[in-house]
This record gives structure tokens, sequence and C-alpha cells, in this order.
């Protein structure tokens, strides 16, 4: 086959020979001249130099929580289980900025710092107590400022090597530093959700045979866990004061100032008016408090005081409390 070819002259004077393929050569020839300029404006590097250095410019920026301790600071730098939180490393310390904290960050900062649960969290800004976070005289004389900023953890994090912050540039607010509360006390989570009185026909053991909503009953108590979600119910250990029963029947609908209470060891068996023996152990019901105690006349749960019956509390079940509004 016979090709045709012709010379053909361009713009900066170089000759191209082609045949009827004319178009890709062209193309390759732009494309040639574009790749030229480019270098001459990357002063001599390529577009993948520059890649490389904008990538170590950004993971530059991460601030290193590998081995940073956690310390929770008040007033005049002391310690405790609540303040403004102070990161300390051996190439850097200072504080956290508040903006992007969650939960999970929270918690995982506690548990540093030597604590299990997580109270509050808020910017410095907003704890009105000036004992309770790290006051401006001692980070002007120590030169404290903020260090990181955005710190956040992952959802299954367990330690800071599972989270991840960037480096504060200086410019940022030491009143929005981060404050944090933390407890080992589990038992404060606990609320007071339900109370009822309630009785079953001794010799029927299932739940549903379980009356509740009368006069009269054994008190059942429902607790739960607003940190975990856990649930308990159970019983209540009798007391002498008279307030508890009266608030016990208004909160259950029964606006009686002067019932009757008593230990349900001081019900008859026969009288199908409390839980029974038979119902408890069948069940595995347990104690779930120790201590009760309701103002009077409050139909209001929140209102009440109580303790949490630690694991193993038993009293004996005759101890329970008994009420008839």
């Amino acid at each position: 086959t016979h090709t045709h070819k012709r010379r053909v002259r361009v713009s900066s004077g170089i000759n191209a020979e082609y045949g009827e393929s004319t178009g890709i050569i062209e193309a390759m020839f732009i494309q040639l001249l574009t790749t030229a300029a480019a270098l001459l404006l990357l002063g001599g590097r390529t577009q993948a130099d520059y890649n490389i250095e904008s990538t170590f410019l950004m993971t530059s920026l991460d601030l290193d929580l590998d081995g940073m301790a956690v310390q929770l600071v008040k007033r005049d730098g002391i310690s405790g289980s609540n303040g403004t939180v102070l990161l300390n490393g051996t190439r850097s310390s200072g504080l956290v900025g508040a903006k992007g904290v969650d939960d999970k960050t929270a918690e995982v900062l506690c548990n540093k710092a030597g604590y299990k649960y997580v109270v509050s969290y808020n910017a410095t800004k907003y704890v009105s107590s000036s004992i309770d976070k790290l006051n401006c005289d001692t980070i002007q004389e120590r030169n404290i400022s903020v260090i990181a900023e955005d710190l956040t953890c992952h959802p299954n994090a367990t330690s800071l090597d599972n989270c991840s912050a960037s480096s504060a540039n200086g410019d940022s607010d030491i009143d929005n530093a981060l404050w944090l509360s933390c407890t080992n006390d589990g038992d404060r989570f606990w609320k007071l959700t339900n109370l009822t009185l309630a009785y079953n026909e001794p010799g029927n053991h299932e739940e549903w045979d379980l009356r509740s909503g009368g006069r009269y009953g054994t008190v059942l108590v429902t607790m739960r866990n607003t940190y975990t979600g856990e649930e308990r119910r159970g019983l209540t250990l009798y007391h002498t004061s008279t307030y508890t029963p009266s608030s016990i029947c208004y909160m259950t609908g029964h606006t009686n100032k002067y019932p009757y209470y008593r230990r349900t060891g001081q019900i008859s068996d026969s009288s199908n008016t409390k839980v029974s023996c038979g119902f408890i152990v069948a069940n595995e019901m347990r104690f779930v408090l120790s201590y009760l105690y309701c103002p009077g006349y409050y139909q209001k749960l929140d209102r009440c005081s109580f303790t949490l019956a630690e694991d193993g509390y038993s009293p004996g079940n005759d101890n329970a409390l008994w009420v008839r509004c």
C-alpha cells in the first residue's frame, strides 16, 4: 500500500512528517509542549514531587499523641477528677480545643486520666466555677497554650493511640479549651424510673401472673443506668419514714397521706396481696435498693433519694417494703 506523505511547518519551526494519522501526532506534539512548560514552572521538579511534598506537609500538621498523659487541672495547676484538660508529652504539652470533641473522645480522655466514666464536658468559658478549671494567672506564668485541635477518637477506641488531632496553629482561643469531669462512681448514673405496688396469687409464678396498679402490694422499684442502659427491677428495704409510703401512694395514683405500710413478712402469705416467696425465687428477684426516701406528697421520682444495693445484699425478703394506700 502506498502512503502519501507531505511536509508541514509548525509555528515552533520544527518540521514533522506524518501520514494520514495527522490528528494523533498533533495531539502528541501539543502534550509535549504542555509538559515542557509545566517543568519550567515547577523549576525542574515533577508534579509527583509536589504531591509527595504536599502529603508530608499534611501529615506534619498531625499531633503525635503517642505516650501523651492526660491531666484534669484545676485552679493553680492542681489535678483532680475534673478540670481543664492538659496533655503532657515528652516533646510538647498543652491544652486541647473543645471543638469537635464527642462522648467517645471524652471517655477515652477520662480513661487515660485514670477514671472509668464521663460526667460532663464543655469549653472552659462555659464553666462558671473558677476553682474547677485552670486559672488565667497559672496559664500566663507557665506559658500554657492550646496545642491540639479537632481531637477525635474512633468509636471503638480504647486509648489515645486510636485517636487523632491536629497541631494548633498558635491562634487557638484558650477560652475554648476543653474542660472535662470524670468519676469512678458508677452508682451516680442510676436513676429511679418506676415505682409500683405488686402482688400475685401464690403458686402462680409466671411474669403475667404479677398484678400491679392497685392500692396495695409489695413495692417494686425499677432502676436504669443512664450510662450503660442496664435496667434492674426488684425490692426495696422497709423504712420507718411515713413520707416514703405516702409519696409512693401519690406517685401510683392514690392520694392517701396516711397509708398503711409494713414489712412483707408481716403480711399473710395467703392474703394474695404481696409478691409471694415462690414468685421471688422463680424469677430470681433481688433487693435493688438498700435505702429509699421520698419527701411527703411529692409525685416526682427525681425527688426521691436512694442507695443502690451492693452485689450480694440480702437483708431477708421478709424485710421488703409493703404498702396499702
